[in-house]
């Protein structure tokens, strides 16, 4: 006999009651999981864990999917800023609350049963909808995993979609977390020349190398480790002695005080070309 606990937790925590049924699980086994309380019922038709993500629930009773940024990080993809609205797919297009924003296009089919839409159209939909910076950690961490940047460009034709190519175009391979994606950004539009994912001998791969003259790493939470900072402290001493400066930056100068890093970065820039000749790599 199956147990409804266990089909509904493989559900993602939320479940049809006519799928369940067509699984073999009879009404007397439901009402009685109900009374027990090992599962809910919050909408006809529908029963979910008490312990059940809300998202998910709310998709399966309003016969939506959760995509776009509410979906990314289900993925594996990067995201800069958690939405103040659930995004949801409805191919009726139908707003289901204030506080949902619902996309009706879709290229791929979500996998049977799944409450996500499918990963090309979360990126698609994050492209066409979310402001710049956040599009493009998801969209770059999306290709990092591979998903092929030309298929993303084909589905996007005409002037209408030309701000999502636009961001398409800021993609590039090798980043190591979102950080690293705002900091290329960020100092290529402040007019440095910028190269990422450098490899330079006797220090290793850099994160960035600006104006051929100073490394920028981006330290995340490994590198407050006592270990991880004593290997950053002699990779610093060794990219010295060949004329090269380092800054360090963590996730709050970058998302929250990018003018200021940006600033950070040009002066340190300016006194190292000061110095004169620049090191040859």
């Amino acid at each position: 006999m199956p147990d409804v606990k266990e089909l509904v937790a493989l559900r993602n925590g939320a479940a049809r009651t006519g799928e369940l049924l067509s699984l073999g699980v009879s009404r007397r086994q439901l009402q009685a999981a109900l009374a027990k309380g090992s599962i809910d019922r919050p909408a006809r038709g529908v029963v979910a864990l008490p312990d059940a993500d809300p998202l998910l629930v709310r998709c399966l009773t309003t016969n939506s999917l959760l995509t776009c940024v509410s979906a990314a990080e289900c993925h594996g993809l990067w995201v800069l800023h958690e939405p103040e609205k659930v995004h949801l797919l409805r191919s009726d297009g139908r707003l289901v609350s204030d506080r949902a924003v619902v996309h009706r296009q879709s290229w791929v089919a979500a996998d049977l049963g799944s409450r996500l839409a499918s990963l090309a159209d979360v990126v698609l939909h994050a492209l066409s909808c979310l402001p710049e910076l956040e599009a493009l950690v998801i969209a770059e961490s999306a290709v990092q995993k591979g998903l092929s940047k030309d298929y993303l460009l084909a589905q996007l034709p005409g002037r209408r979609n030309g701000r999502a190519r636009a961001v398409l175009d800021l993609i590039e391979p090798g980043a190591d977390s979102l950080v690293e994606t705002l900091a290329r950004t960020h100092l290529r539009r402040a007019g440095l020349r910028v190269r990422s994912q450098v490899e330079i001998g006797g220090v290793g791969w850099v994160d960035h190398l600006i104006e051929e003259c100073v490394i920028l790493e981006t330290d995340g939470k490994e590198h407050q480790k006592p270990a991880s900072r004593y290997k950053d402290y002699a990779r610093d001493a060794h990219a010295q002695t060949l004329r090269l400066a380092v800054v360090r930056v963590g996730y709050g100068d970058l998302v929250h005080h990018p003018d200021q890093m940006v600033e950070r970065v040009k002066a340190v820039v300016a006194a190292r070309l000061s110095m004169g000749r620049l090191p040859v790599l």
